[in-house]
């Protein structure tokens, strides 16, 4: 039998014949859910009326894509809504395929209902718009979508404005930079007057206002695209905002298309994507709206975990200050054992000043899987027990030909640098893996400060005139004095008076950041080592990188961005390559590794890969396995070296400088999503040393409330 629902829902169901349609419908959407009945709190979201928008707490495998899609289902089924009019929005096309197939399946095999991205939803929009009147062309600028014309023709304009400083600006491109101010809103004016507010002083160009020079930069990109038609993703959305925001007619036909908007995964919305959603169904809480469509918003506060892009928790918390809204909660966690669903909760209280309240309740009331921290000596041995116990749980379920099944493992890493030790032990150990292609198989070079360094050593090695040697050796120059914290003017402008000389010594260049830093003895000798190291490199292409390492760990800047692990990493992945062939050799290997996996990938996500799947954890929202390891789960790593409490932050001052801070909040809700990806068996494992140093547990494990095991040196 269905489960009662609440008088207050079923009262409002209760017309002729309305009672047999909703159960005719429930028992079809039921028979399409593999014979599954929905639980109590599926069913209130399912049947609710909708006099209100409503939003749906989710928390964490609570089978809130299985209830959504069954609510649009329901609404076409039961109350004989058109399809036409109900929009289904998710971030990822993975989630948009699930989606999909799961209310083409609840409607009986044929999806009449949309699904889309928020890109393909607002680009098909947006493109309808301007054919049916094609003098909406006059907001924003008009093309085909290119981002690979984009980013030539930003680097195109960094050159020719010379804006290498600010491009390089604590390693956040200007590409980035732009992207992100996007994404919160921002107008080329308004990104203008935020340089000019947080940058002009910082002295990046010489005898110029940066502010200046970025305007320009800004209308000549403009232009470009104007002429050539093309934009990318970024510029679509806010060509639509522009257009909602200025012309009525578009702004009406887009209010009166939709009775019904569903947006999953809110918390990850960012404020263009918001202030888009909002034109198309405007807040009502203040403001009554006539005949408007009604939002039906899904998410979890606790599972926000990307603030670097503009998403935070309180868009979803305020949702019920800006819409007449219904909150209903979806708190039962299908997917994980008892164990680890509390786990979870223990762990999240902690943010209880940064919460929407609430407590996830174990479906599966099993106790006898694993779930447990555990220690070990040190990162290789972590890595060895990794590998070897990945081996015991895919023997325990064999493939149907006897071979083990490695399928239902996943292993889970806070920063890439986790990548090194365990990619080793899983290739010694004969482990099929697969983990996506991108920076964090690049190794070292994947190091933001590392990776410019060596982008610039390869335009000196690669130089074939005097004058692009040494505008190579300016930047060099340039970058190792942004190391020491000395303003990109200030060394732009010295290396300009040096190159004016015939000739000039090591000496000038180590006197001149003495000038500007008060260096130590120990200092000032790693400096003349690094120049002297470019000179050869300048001169006959040698370059001992063991003496490299030790000059770049000595600044104060690589001594700030770089945690002790990665440093070490650093120093003995450069001492084994020894020099610069040995450099270039290890980078071709990187990249080979790297394209190499895509292949791999592609196979595993069509299911003809039988491979452990390695991820960051950033990566492993939505997902789920059977066995979960999160590797190298102490401090310093999770939470991260730069990790900050939220209200010691000025949010505002971050924004503006599109320099998200990395918060113990979001670093707490982050550990949160790796533990609920687990399903059966959690091991949360972290080394006591790390290149002969001690570490200290991740503060997450005692809040969890784990149990901690410890295993001995071999």
């Amino acid at each position: 039998m269905l489960t009662k629902l609440s008088n207050y829902i079923k009262s409002d169901l209760i017309e002729a014949g309305t009672e047999v349609d909703d159960q005719a419908t429930l028992q079809q959407l039921i028979a399409n859910n593999g014979g599954h009945q929905f639980s109590e709190e599926q069913l209130a979201a399912i049947r609710f009326p909708m006099q209100t928008h409503l939003r749906i707490i989710a928390g964490a495998g609570s089978g809130k894509t299985q209830t959504i899609c069954a609510k649009a289902a329901y609404l076409v089924l039961a109350e004989s809504v058109d399809p036409k009019t109900i929009m289904m929005c998710t971030f990822s096309r993975k989630a948009k395929l699930e989606m999909e197939a799961r209310v083409n399946k609840y409607l009986g095999g044929y999806a009449r209902v949309k699904v889309q991205t928020f890109h393909g939803w607002f680009n098909t929009e947006y493109n309808e718009l301007i054919r049916q009147k094609p003098e909406l062309k006059q907001w924003g600028i008009e093309g085909e979508i290119d981002e690979e014309q984009y980013y030539q023709t930003v680097n195109q304009l960094i050159k020719k404005y010379r804006l290498y400083n600010f491009d390089k600006l604590d390693e956040r491109t200007i590409a980035s930079r732009i992207s992100y101010w996007r994404n919160m809103g921002y107008s080329d004016e308004e990104m203008v007057e935020l340089v000019a507010k947080h940058f002009d002083a910082q002295e990046i160009l010489l005898n110029k206002k940066l502010s200046t020079v970025f305007q320009q930069f800004l209308t000549e990109l403009a232009t470009i695209k104007r002429a050539q038609q093309f934009i990318n993703f970024d510029d679509m959305l806010f060509n639509l905002k522009l257009m909602l925001e200025n012309d009525t007619s578009a702004r009406k036909a887009l209010q009166e298309k939709y009775r019904y908007i569903f947006i999953d995964e809110f918390q990850d919305i960012n404020p263009l994507q918001k202030q888009i959603v909002a034109l198309i169904c405007p807040p009502d809480k203040q403001v009554p709206q006539k005949n408007a469509g009604k939002l039906i918003i899904v998410g979890d506060d606790d599972q926000s975990i990307y603030y670097f892009r503009g998403a935070e928790p309180g868009y979803i918390k305020a949702f019920e200050e800006e819409y007449q809204q219904t909150s209903l909660k979806l708190m039962t966690n299908y997917r994980s054992d008892a164990p680890i669903v509390e786990a979870g909760n223990r762990l999240i209280r902690y943010n209880a000043h940064d919460r929407l309240e609430k407590t996830m309740t174990a479906f599966k009331t099993t106790t006898t899987h694993d779930c447990y921290g555990i220690s070990f000596p040190d990162d290789e041995e972590e890595a060895a027990w990794i590998g070897q116990k990945i081996q015991t749980l895919a023997n325990k379920t064999p493939m149907s030909d006897g071979s083990p099944d490695y399928r239902d493992t996943m292993v889970l890493y806070p920063t890439r640098v986790q990548l090194r030790s365990l990619l080793k032990q899983l290739k010694k150990q004969k482990v099929p893996f697969v983990t996506p292609s991108n920076d964090d198989l690049l190794g070292i070079f994947g190091l933001p400060l590392f990776k410019t360094l060596f982008q610039q050593l390869e335009m000196l090695a690669s130089a074939t005139t005097i004058q692009q040697k040494n505008e190579a050796l300016k930047k060099i120059i340039q970058q190792y004095a942004f190391f020491h914290f000395i303003k990109f003017g200030v060394s732009a402008k010295f290396s300009e008076e040096l190159f004016s000389k015939n000739k000039f010594k090591i000496n000038d260049l180590v006197a001149f950041l003495i000038s500007e830093r008060n260096l130590s003895q120990h200092a000032q000798n790693q400096a003349k080592e690094f120049f002297k190291q470019i000179y050869l490199f300048y001169q006959r292409r040698q370059l001992s990188l063991a003496s490299l390492a030790e000059a770049l760990l000595a600044t104060p800047k690589f001594k700030k961005d770089l945690s002790e692990e990665e440093a070490e990493w650093l120093r003995k992945e450069l001492v084994a390559a020894g020099d610069w062939p040995g450099l270039l050799e290890a980078y071709q290997q990187a990249s080979q590794q790297n394209q190499g996996m895509k292949k791999l990938l592609k196979d595993y996500d069509q299911e003809k890969l039988n491979a452990v799947y390695l991820l960051s954890i950033h990566a492993s929202k939505g997902l789920g396995k059977k066995n979960i390891f999160i590797k190298g789960v102490y401090q310093d790593a999770l939470p991260n070296h730069h990790t900050v409490k939220k209200t010691d932050c000025d949010l505002q001052k971050a924004k503006e400088e599109a320099a998200p801070p990395t918060t113990i909040e979001e670093q707490r809700r982050l550990m949160y999503v790796a533990i609920t990806r687990a399903k059966e068996n959690l091991y949360v494992t972290y080394p006591k040393t790390v290149n002969n140093k001690a570490t200290e547990p991740s503060s997450f494990l005692k809040e969890a409330g784990l149990t901690i095991k410890e295993v001995s040196k071999k």
